[in-house]
């Protein structure tokens, strides 16, 4: 694949996260204004942290991922690139609850935003 095919396909892909994202969480949040609310509503839930509960769902996404590297002719409940929209997705929230969190330790949200 040469550099121009996989700018292309990064930028469809790219795309794609965040028709999904606009897409569902609306529904995630059930309408919250905190994007993260689907992660710490269940984490009360179930009496986990909002973390692990962000990395089972990224999991279920990375397993359909790897079920299909490994057989690619395995039926599809959905399209393999929604697999990696989703997931890119999950990284995305996985890192907000990582700052979520930080701001909860740090008053000085300058130290927070230094690293990025």
């Amino acid at each position: 694949m040469n550099k121009t095919e996989y700018k292309q396909i990064r930028k469809e892909l790219l795309e794609l996260c965040e028709k999904i994202m606009n897409q569902k969480q609306p529904e995630y949040t059930n309408d919250n204004q905190d994007v993260l609310h689907n992660f710490k509503s269940t984490a009360k839930r179930l009496n986990l942290k909002p973390s692990e509960v962000w990395g089972v769902f990224l999991d279920k996404h990375i397993q359909a991922i790897l079920s299909h590297a490994g057989n690619p002719d395995m039926h599809q409940a959905e399209p393999i690139a929604s697999r990696y929209a989703d997931a890119i997705n999950y990284l995305l929230l996985g890192f907000a609850l990582h700052i979520d969190n930080m701001k909860l330790q740090h008053e000085d949200l300058k130290l927070i935003y230094r690293s990025l």
